[in-house]
């Protein structure tokens, strides 16, 4: 079996990840307004789900992948993204510190040789 990669592990002050995974979910709930294009192109691939089934499984896979990204897992899309982690670190800006987050991923190995 393949070691997995670790991320540096961060902390969230007063809260354990899961708790923080639970206040993103409840403050910051998916939203596929924007991704009805996706909705569509899912559905027309399997028309035997309705169009709002499609639209719990979309917003339950973007859930999974936001938790699991804040749990501090990295995720491999083996065809489009490889190693993807959040990064959170402090940023310096006018005096003042600021919490600052980035998204790190890299192309995968196939496309890096075309």
């Amino acid at each position: 079996m393949k070691k997995q990669k670790v991320v540096v592990p961060f902390s969230f002050k007063n809260m354990t990840h899961q708790q923080m995974v639970d206040e993103l979910n409840d403050q910051y709930p998916i939203s596929l307004k924007h991704n009805k294009d996706l909705v569509n192109r899912v559905y027309a691939r399997y028309p035997s789900l309705d169009k709002s089934e499609v639209g719990i499984i979309i917003k339950a896979v973007f859930s999974s992948f936001r938790d699991f990204l804040v749990l501090g897992k990295v995720l491999n899309f083996n065809n489009l993204f490889f190693d993807t982690k959040l990064l959170f670190f402090k940023h310096h800006r006018a005096g003042h510190i600021w919490p600052s987050l980035k998204v790190s991923m890299s192309t995968p190995p196939k496309l890096r040789k075309l």
